[in-house]
């Protein structure tokens, strides 16, 4: 089947339509708008330095630096021309107010009002955040722990920190993974070095076997071995120098400040521990309390405890050494910080008397007690019908 030939008028109108949807096809840029200097010149100093200079308040000075803040990010060819529709008119309104224009300055100081009583909110809302990212810093920023962070080929001495700091640890990583890479090509590169002196030598007996006649064999690599050698051997002596300042890291000693500042912190870590531990004493729940509760024996050894020794067990982990529970201590066998604490519940010799009476003041009242307690429920039972 064959088709008939396209004519000359046909091609004509074809050129014809496609130069009328060319002419009218939207051109795409491949700049984007903000990198324009036709775009960013009139923007910024055009109108942007128009709309300050003409702003009639403080505050609608204000709230333009602050839109031009939110929206210098925008991307899209639409959202700008859009944008600059708005400001070109915010613009227009503010120099006709400056002319003016009683109405439009009416406008301007309402306007201004509102933007007064917003800029006090945003202002609070930025206290807020800071202090948020405040607290949030401090609740994450390094303390010295008292020890020492030993100097290797990836870092210098330094004291251990807890969090230990991000970057510092990245640092580390990334000198760690760029020492492995130079070992790898250094060893890459001795190969080629080899490589090319086992050529050279090849090439050496090739010539001496042709009797240096060209024709048979060309010189390569022994006329011209010390440009071939140059590269591999700078580059090698380049990696040797960084595993010298490597060597040189993890021989560095601690400077006599941080030395300082460590046997510090391990002191005042001592100091915070034994607080801690007179405020638990003192009837404070701290974690470290919670965190003994929740401790045990370990399962192979509670499989074998009876109930008598699990309840004993659970007992001694409290920081008490006195009344019941320093008694189940000394039972165990457990070596008490004060022996003598326990005569502190039967009191001082010399207030013994009062002691005692006031024990037979207390069980006398208690057995008073007792007895109304008793009769109120007898004369409650005879009321009950039978």
């Amino acid at each position: 089947m064959t088709f008939p030939q396209t004519t000359a008028q046909v091609l004509a109108g074809r050129a014809r339509i496609a130069s009328l949807v060319s002419s009218i096809r939207p051109l795409r840029l491949r700049t984007s708008v903000f990198d324009l200097t036709a775009h960013r010149i009139p923007t910024l100093w055009t109108l942007y330095r128009g709309l300050l200079r003409n702003s009639p308040t403080n505050e609608i000075r204000w709230r333009m630096e602050s839109l031009f803040r939110r929206d210098k990010s925008m991307r899209k060819a639409v959202d700008v021309r859009d944008a600059l529709r708005k400001y070109h008119r915010w613009n227009d309104i503010f120099a006709a107010a400056q002319q003016g224009d009683t109405r439009l300055q009416r406008v301007l100081e309402r306007y201004s009002r509102m933007i007064s009583a917003k800029k006090r909110n945003d202002r609070m809302a930025e206290i807020v955040e800071e202090e948020v990212a405040w607290i949030q810093k401090l609740r994450n920023r390094p303390i010295l722990t008292g020890s020492y962070v030993r100097p290797s080929f990836f870092n210098g001495p330094l004291p251990r920190m807890k969090p230990f700091p991000i970057h510092v640890g990245a640092l580390i990583h990334k000198r760690r993974v760029r020492r492995g890479k130079r070992i790898e090509e250094l060893g890459v590169l001795r190969d080629l070095k080899d490589d090319l002196a086992k050529e050279r030598d090849f090439e050496a007996e090739l010539l001496r076997a042709s009797n240096g006649d060209p024709s048979q064999t060309q010189a390569v690599f022994t006329d011209h071995f010390d440009d071939w050698d140059r590269p591999i051997t700078s580059r090698i002596h380049e990696i040797l120098q960084t595993f010298k300042r490597d060597d040189a890291r993890a021989r560095m000693p601690y400077p006599p400040q941080m030395l300082a500042a460590i046997k510090a912190a391990r002191r005042e870590k001592v100091e915070n521990k034994t607080r801690e531990l007179e405020r638990e004493r003192r009837g404070a729940v701290l974690k470290r309390t919670l965190l003994r509760r929740r401790k045990g024996p370990p399962a192979h050894v509670l499989a074998t405890m009876s109930a008598q020794e699990r309840h004993m067990d659970k007992v001694s982990r409290s920081v008490s050494e006195v009344g019941y529970v320093g008694q189940v201590k000394r039972a165990l066998g457990f070596r008490l910080r004060n022996p003598e604490a326990w005569k502190a519940e039967i009191g001082r010799p010399e207030e013994k008397e009062r002691l005692d009476r006031m024990m037979h003041e207390i069980s006398a009242e208690n057995r008073r007690r007792r007895q109304r307690a008793a009769r109120a429920a007898e004369s409650v039972r005879r009321a009950e019908p039978s």
